[in-house]
């Protein structure tokens, strides 16, 4: 095979290569030498991409080896033959230049650069040079670009969401993803980990500007966790990976009813084998929102009606901050260290609500006025360390992933009632209600990935196992003759454990056009919640199988089409198995359900993509033990308690459409439109009844480029009605603006904004259960203009390879 040696030592020094990757034969006595550079479609350097040398009629490497810091790789001492050149990548098309040829009559010394392209369908793989379109399609996934958004200026991720097709926000600002709360929210690839209530609170507190992209994953492959039957949402933060150090300063102000501020530094240095990285961000997502709801009941045999009126002034400071390091060993071998946290010191500060009580003729009898201050310091810090083995030059690869997260939450609060007649005389003594709700999470976890990439197949698997600890001694204090007395009826102690462990496999096949992606995931569940006063413990010990498919099929290169299958599950969250109280007032609080079971679902998905930018996707989801908020109303009290409690099923269809449309060169649409199907049975007073609901949406985001170097962009969104768990929801209309211009070329870059500036935002229902005629109209301070000036120094920002992990996402 080679000059001057046996066909057998041959062998023997190829299977050393491919096995081992090293870095060729040497031959001391043969001159020639190819060297050159390995790059991506934007020109940044890519580490560790491997390239090898093949005679021209051989499928085993002659020589091999990997792209260095800087993307340099290089071939010494290199026979006379033929040879044709390979360059592989995980995450990146291989590339075989049958052009660049190594023959007898070369001269000694020849450079070929290697240009590869991301393994996407998207517009990203084929074109780099025209602007994104706003919504692609690839792989799958529904791909939302916002990097580069002047609506940005002083908006939140929660802001950006709102846009997001199939995404809609309910009342307290609760996620629902095609008709479902079961969704998993990741940042670069990581779980976060959080309540609905405290992950609210991380996107309000996570600046828009620092995000590149946001991905809709309907149906997730089997590397997924199986949690989230709604699909996964995963922002994309901005990053490169140049070597040089980066710094980036930005400030921002905005204003609705509060001034709010958002102050950030984000810098990297990369050296070689070395990329440092960090940033600290400190924010004031301040908000507010006035509230107006009322429902009936029965006492003393008389129909009773309350109105309702709510103010919650919300004064928030958020710290963020993030540090790491990846540290490239060897060619093969590259460790990373990464630690991020955010403490929330959120205070409501003396909310007042005023509750006004009739009789059936519309007679006021009496009033309850109330002011709820509530401070809650919410901590959080998470740490990974993961480890990364390039097997081999083909691609094959190992990863390893290790976190710990804590969360701490300490939770005060003061609830104060007085009572007033008709007449405005006070009718009782005022009432005092304190509590004190301290929480503790943490979670640990370990993972391992393998990929192996074959000729016919590519094969990937994996095993997983978390523990989870939820630990909440809560009371709550009566004030009663000068002496706090403990309200033993709402006082208790909830524990919680998790055991999870879960293995895969998958491979992935390409057929001609078709490329296929089968794969199965076993994950085992081990729970135990305990409430003490009562001795109430529920169990859970469950083994599910989670199979999944993804068919891709290119009709040619302007048609693509593509379906996938996947199942899932929605394990409660650990705040919604709390069966602690958040008193809004006397007449209404929140409550957690210990009594919930986890949610299954089976997703289906098709799509079709028209010249890489016309989008068409048909999701189907059908759900058993579907999970949503219910109302009951508390017996004794006749208060109406707020819970997240187990439905019997649940059917959604879903169809999507997006169409660029292009004015001209400096007019620029983006039209989507949503239709919906949404339909599960509600508990009555007897028995129960189905409901169904069509609904609709449609966002049309315009993007004009002014004289001057400005850049104009317009967003109209429309929601009509639909189902909400136990609500009816209002439809609903937003309008949003923004202008942005850089400046010394690029790297000052100044954005103003002008959010819900119509003041159209609004969450409105009405309850469809007979258990109680519950309304609410919220009005959410949304309407704000924005400012935000960002300076660059250096080069391009770096970024870790980040991990995550679902239980965080369950905090």
């Amino acid at each position: 095979m080679f000059t001057n040696r046996s066909r057998l030592s041959s062998w023997f020094l190829t299977a050393i290569l491919v096995v081992f990757g090293g870095h060729g034969l040497t031959a001391q006595s043969n001159p020639f030498t190819v060297a050159g550079s390995v790059k991506d479609t934007k020109g940044n350097a890519l580490v560790g991409a491997h390239v090898a040398l093949f005679r021209l009629s051989e499928t085993t490497p002659a020589f091999n080896t990997s792209s260095a810091a800087d993307g340099r790789y290089e071939f010494k001492n290199i026979p006379k033959a033929t040879y044709y050149l390979k360059s592989f990548m995980l995450g990146f098309r291989p590339l075989k230049a049958d052009s660049v040829v190594i023959s007898t009559t070369s001269s000694p010394d020849g450079v070929y650069d290697v240009v590869m392209t991301e393994a996407t369908l998207g517009i990203q793989a084929v074109d780099v040079v025209s602007r994104k379109q706003t919504i692609e399609m690839q792989n799958g996934k529904l791909i939302f670009n916002v990097q580069n958004s002047a609506l940005s200026a002083g908006s939140s991720a929660l802001d950006l969401l709102r846009r997001v097709p199939g995404v809609s926000l309910g009342q307290d600002d609760q996620i629902m993803l095609k008709g479902s709360s079961g969704l998993n929210v990741m940042v670069d690839g990581k779980m976060t980990y959080l309540s609905q209530q405290q992950l609210v609170q991380l996107l309000k507190g996570m600046n828009a500007e620092n995000i590149n992209k946001i991905e809709v994953i309907t149906t997730p492959t089997a590397e997924f966790d199986a949690a989230g039957n709604a699909g996964i949402i995963n922002f994309v933060m901005k990053k490169n990976t140049q070597d040089g150090y980066s710094l980036d300063i930005r400030s921002g102000v905005s204003k609705g009813k509060f001034w709010m501020v958002n102050e950030n530094i984000t810098g990297s240095y990369r050296k070689g084998r070395i990329n440092l990285f960090g940033s600290i961000d400190f924010n004031t997502p301040h908000s507010n929102f006035v509230s107006t709801s009322g429902n009936s009941f029965f006492e003393n045999g008389q129909p009773i009606i309350i109105r309702r009126e709510n103010q919650n002034p919300l004064k928030i400071k958020f710290y963020t901050y993030k540090a790491g390091i990846d540290w490239q060993l060897s060619t093969k071998h590259r460790l990373s260290v990464g630690y991020n946290g955010y403490f929330d010191d959120f205070v409501k500060d003396n909310a007042p609500s005023l509750v006004k009580r009739y009789d059936a003729t519309g007679q006021l009898l009496g009033s309850v006025r109330s002011t709820n201050y509530l401070a809650e310091p919410y901590h959080y810090d998470a740490t990974n360390l993961s480890y990364t083995y390039k097997i081999d030059s083909l691609g094959k690869q190992l990863t390893a992933d290790a976190h710990y997260i804590s969360y701490r939450n300490y939770s005060d609060g003061v609830l104060k009632s007085s009572f007033q007649d008709a007449t405005g005389t006070q009718s009782a003594p005022d009432e005092r209600l304190q509590s004190h709700q301290p929480g503790t999470i943490s979670i640990q976890s370990v993972k391992m990935d393998l990929v192996l990439p074959y000729p016919a197949v590519t094969l990937k698997a994996g095993v997983k196992f978390a523990y989870v600890t939820n630990d909440n001694r809560y009371s709550f204090d009566s004030l009663r003759d000068g002496r706090f007395i403990e309200a033993s009826s709402m006082s208790n102690h909830f524990k919680y454990n998790e055991k999870i462990s879960a293995v895969y496999g998958s491979g992935v096949k390409k057929l001609g056009k078709t490329s296929l992606e089968a794969g199965l995931r076993l994950e085992s569940t081990v729970a135990e919640g305990y409430t003490v006063k009562q001795a109430v413990a529920n169990s859970w010990n469950y083994t599910k199988l989670f199979p999944s498919l993804s068919i891709d099929h290119e009709l040619d290169k302007n048609n693509k089409l593509n379906f996938s299958v996947s199942r899932r599950i929605d394990r409660p969250t650990y705040a919604s198995l709390n069966p602690v109280r958040w008193y809004s007032d006397q007449y209404f609080f929140y409550s957690g359900n210990p009594y919930l079971k986890p949610e299954m679902a089976w997703l289906f998905s098709a799509g079709y993509t028209l010249k890489e930018k016309y989008v068409l996707t048909v999701s189907y989801s059908r759900h058993t033990n579907y999970i949503s908020k219910r109302l009951v109303v508390e017996p004794g009290t006749n208060a109406i308690v707020s819970q997240i409690a187990n439905f019997d099923k649940m059917e959604r269809l879903d169809v999507l459409t997006s169409i660029p449309i292009s004015l001209s060169p400096l007019w620029e649409l983006q039209l989507t439109t949503g239709t919906s199907y949404t339909s599960y049975p509600i508990p009555l007073l007897n028995g129960e009844k189905t409901f169904s609901k069509w609904a609709a949406s449609a966002m049309l985001n315009q993007q004009l480029k002014l004289p001057g170097g400005l850049n104009f962009e317009l967003s109209l969104s429309y929601y009509s009605s639909e189902l909400w768990g136990i609500y009816l929801k209002e439809g609903i209309f937003l309008a949003g603006a923004g202008i942005r211009k850089s400046f010394y070329k690029n790297k000052l870059d100044v954005r103003v904004s002008f959010n819900d500036f119509l003041g159209t935002n609004r969450y409105a229902g009405k309850s469809l259960t007979d258990y109680t005629d519950y309304q609410y109209y919220d009005k959410p301070d949304t309407r704000r203009v924005g400012v935000s000036v960002k300076y660059h120094f250096g080069g391009k920002l770096q970024s870790n390879q980040s991990r995550r992990i679902e239980e965080q996402d369950r905090l």
